[in-house]
């Protein structure tokens, strides 16, 4: 009886301390702003550290372009006069930058004092930094002025001065403040100490710093509010949780006393002896933890004693047997091996060899093992397939197809240098190929049917394959962007070939399958206008963006070229990427529309008798 008295007034004290809780906590809260949106935040905070990023490139190459004309260094030898004259109808009269701010000046190396020789505009903005070498950010008011001034050796006098050139791009931040804000967002902007709040912080509010990866010890401190419950913290909350814990011991107290439970309630329950059940939780762990390993297992009738540094003709790794090496890159061998197998088979095969020092990095090894591992999961015709992937010994290899052809770029420059161009039917071909393997790829799934979400972010050239049947394998996912990856890149970090690569990847901005589109677009003016392509947005930043990309019309470069490929090409090429094809199966269905318009086709014996010509020249 007792028992039960203890379990009814543990019942009733629960739920009256329950009810007096929970009307505190439901309350509306007596200081709460409103939650910070945390995508629309985190969007704004990208979008300004990309804005300066470009800033950073583009002043950068601005100050290093002028610095380089030789009239400054004179003009910095003579006067002012010199100096402006020559910026408004000499040598320094050309286009610029109109958001840029330009100052040109001497340092006298005796004292270190500044003697500006021209401001231009003359109400710029002025950077505190003036003929100090090196890259600054500074919060000026409502504007991040972005700075590069470099050296200038001056022709006279050297030993009493040296010039400066001194690029700066102001940054107005009221959209950034105003993004954030629409997020519901305060906190303040701090810049190597230097601040500036923005919005209006709830009372209790705890900053909670995020790093600006653009600057160096850059950072906004968001003033987060306090969760609702605790803006609001009623007396009787505390008081009503009070009650409901005794009410609940009370409770557990009759219950446990009324019906006496031992080790075979526990094995009623799971239908397993405490020491089964110890046994399990044991044995699952060992299991996850192997999973979550993903080391790759040795390859069938590999030695453990194999040496990557004794490779050659002859040598075996397990049923492979090395022919010859094809080529070396930063992180790994090539091979050609011959695959043995029973009653006579035999099939030739590429082997990649992990570099022994690259073994011990864990990021590299990741990134080599990525590669396998993503590229298995797609298969095309267009892309080059994945046989294996074990560690023999210390050393890491992947075994894939080998492609009997020779890589797109030295066609090309063979072919450029010879002054023969790619044939246009041939061209085309290539490229809708490329771009039906890279839809492979944004397109597969991994085992389960997750979409891997794969960007190859390094499309070039020298990734593209060209057999001699003529087909086309686009290869080295080595850096590819994927969402099931084991490593992840870091924020700023940047991966590709910079010439070829889209603005947003190159300042570190997170890509999409339009970053490839990119890339295609600029294989594509390589192979049809025979013109080398170098689209480094850092190396064209004092160009501005105006008319990105900065490359003449397709078809001003060859006359046989379609006028409607420059639509095609240029737009693909655009600086925004909400203007580019959404994927490249929509830029290869371009490409396609325009072979049908031009009565053009290219199959593989058509490519294949191309590339033969090509290799036998490259031959002779």
């Amino acid at each position: 009886m007792a028992n039960r008295a203890l379990v009814v007034a543990g019942a009733l004290l629960l739920v009256a301390g329950g009810g007096l809780a929970g009307y505190g906590v439901t309350r509306p809260p007596a200081t709460a702003g409103m939650a910070p949106d945390a995508s629309s935040m985190t969007r704004a905070v990208d979008q300004l550290d990309s804005d300066i990023k470009i800033a950073r490139a583009a002043v950068q190459s601005s100050a290093q372009a002028i610095a380089g004309v030789q009239a400054v260094r004179a003009g910095l030898s003579a006067d002012k006069q010199t100096v402006e004259d020559n910026f408004k109808t000499g040598a320094l009269a050309f286009h610029y930058d109109d958001k840029e701010v330009i100052e040109l000046g001497i340092v006298q190396k005796k004292d270190g004092a500044i003697k500006p020789f021209l401001l231009q505009p003359a109400n710029g903005m002025r950077s505190s930094n003036a003929g100090k070498p090196g890259s600054y950010v500074e919060l000026m008011d409502d504007h991040l002025l972005v700075t590069e001034v470099v050296e200038v050796a001056t022709l006279d006098n050297r030993d009493l001065q040296t010039g400066y050139v001194m690029v700066s791009k102001p940054l107005d931040l009221a959209p950034a403040f105003a993004a954030l804000d629409k997020a519901h967002v305060a906190g303040t902007l701090d810049i190597a100490g230097q601040t500036r709040a923005f919005g209006t912080a709830a009372p209790g509010a705890k900053p909670e710093p995020m790093a600006l990866s653009s600057v160096a010890g850059g950072k906004l401190v968001i003033e987060a509010p306090p969760t609702a419950a605790a803006a609001s913290a009623p007396p009787y909350t505390p008081a009503g949780g009070g009650i409901a814990g005794f009410g609940a011991i009370l409770l557990v107290v009759g219950l446990v006393t009324g019906k006496r439970k031992g080790p075979d309630a526990v094995a009623t329950r799971t239908g397993l002896t405490p020491a089964q059940f110890g046994s399990a939780q044991t044995q699952l762990s060992a299991a996850g933890a192997v999973a979550a390993g993903q080391t790759p297992a040795p390859l069938p009738g590999a030695s453990a004693t194999f040496s990557s540094a004794n490779l050659g003709p002859g040598t075996e790794i397990g049923r492979w047997e090395i022919i010859k090496r094809l080529g070396s890159g930063g992180m790994a061998d090539v091979y050609l091996a011959r695959a043995r197998g029973e009653a006579g088979f035999a099939k030739q095969v590429a082997i990649k060899v992990m570099h022994p020092h690259l073994a011990r990095n864990d990021r590299a090894v990741e990134h080599f093992l990525d590669e396998a591992r993503l590229a298995a999961q797609i298969s095309h015709p267009n892309v080059v397939q994945i046989q294996d992937l074990g560690k023999i010994g210390d050393d890491y290899v992947i075994v894939m197809d080998y492609v009997d052809g020779v890589d797109l770029e030295r066609v090309l420059a063979s072919a450029r240098a010879a002054q023969r161009p790619v044939p246009v039917d041939v061209g085309l071909g290539i490229l809708a190929r490329i771009c039906d393997g890279l839809e492979a790829a944004h397109r597969a799934t991994s085992a389960d049917g997750t979409p891997m979400n794969l960007v190859h972010r390094d499309v070039k050239a020298a990734n593209v394959l060209v057999s001699r049947q003529g087909t086309i394998k686009i290869v080295d996912f080595g850096i590819a962007k994927a969402a099931i990856q084991s490593h992840m890149t870091m924020a700023g970090e940047t991966k590709g070939t910079p010439s070829m690569m889209a603005p947003e990847q190159r300042v570190g901005d997170q890509v999409d399958v339009r970053a490839d589109v990119y890339s295609v677009a600029a294989v594509a003016y390589e192979i049809l206008t025979g013109h080398n392509v170098n689209l480094d947005v850092a190396a064209l930043a004092h160009l501005g963006i105006e008319n990105w990309p900065h490359l003449p019309l397709p078809s001003t470069q060859r006359a046989q070229l379609p006028v409607e490929l420059d639509g095609v090409i240029m737009t693909a090429l655009a600086f925004d990427r909400e203007r580019r094809p959404p994927s490249c199966a929509a830029l290869g269905a371009s490409f396609e529309a325009v072979m049908k318009r031009n009565n053009l086709a290219a199959t593989d014996k058509d490519i294949a008798r191309w590339v033969s010509v090509e290799l036998d020249r490259l031959a002779a």
